[in-house]
């Protein structure tokens, strides 16, 4: 003979059956043994819910038997759900704040898309590369060398954010080095000291000559 379940498998839910007492309100202690039995069946369990469609109330002890559900499905890296459509259920898990931890869905459709999106594999998002970054070190296209040109000597880092007015090999001299004078085949002129002296001579010469002209006359 088959085993009974209470439980049915909707979605990557196990939703197991609301049991009730003798006056037709939910049972949570047997709510815990039925959990319990279920979790020594499968030891890997992660989403559990409980059916309680056709349940017009629960009292305060299910609220407690969720939330110790709720948490020890958390721990399994899963998730505790409620199934009902009942306004008079769903305000009373407002009030106590339960919907602020427990999943509460609707119908089973709901629990089946749920499922298929729990399911659904993660898009694989492309790493961004990085925007290229022109280096500094080489010329634009709008300065590239020509190819027919004397490249550059290597090791040299030169590019278009470095600027010459003049070239190193171009050193002006001084303009003391420059030669005087319209073309002249003197490396330098005459000095005045020098020019004295010669005028003294010339001078010298022609007073001897003067008196040797009136000495002989």
């Amino acid at each position: 003979m088959a085993e009974l379940k209470n439980y049915r498998e909707v979605g990557i839910f196990d939703l197991m059956s609301a049991p009730l007492n003798p006056i037709g309100a939910f049972d949570a202690e047997q709510f815990k043994k039925d959990v319990r039995d279920l979790l020594e069946k499968k030891a890997d369990e992660k989403f559990l819910a409980v059916d309680l469609t056709g349940l017009d109330f629960v009292y305060s002890d299910a609220y407690n038997a969720y939330l110790q559900f709720h948490e020890e499905m958390s721990n399994r890296g899963g998730m505790f759900a409620l199934l009902t459509n009942n306004n008079i259920i769903v305000d009373g898990l407002k009030k106590a704040g339960l919907n602020k931890k427990l999943k509460i869905f609707a119908s089973e459709e709901d629990m089946m898309s749920f499922s298929l999106h729990a399911q659904a594999p993660a898009p694989t998002v492309e790493p961004e590369m990085p925007a290229a970054v022109a280096s500094q070190n080489v010329p634009s296209a709008a300065t590239a060398v020509d190819e027919t040109t004397t490249a550059a000597p290597v090791g040299r880092s030169t590019g278009p954010h470095r600027r010459f007015t003049k070239s190193f090999n171009a050193i002006v001299k001084d303009d003391k080095d420059k030669k005087k004078g319209l073309d002249v085949p003197f490396d330098e002129e005459p000095s005045s000291a020098r020019t004295v002296i010669v005028v003294i001579l010339l001078l010298l010469i022609a007073v001897g000559a003067t008196l040797a002209f009136f000495y002989i006359k």
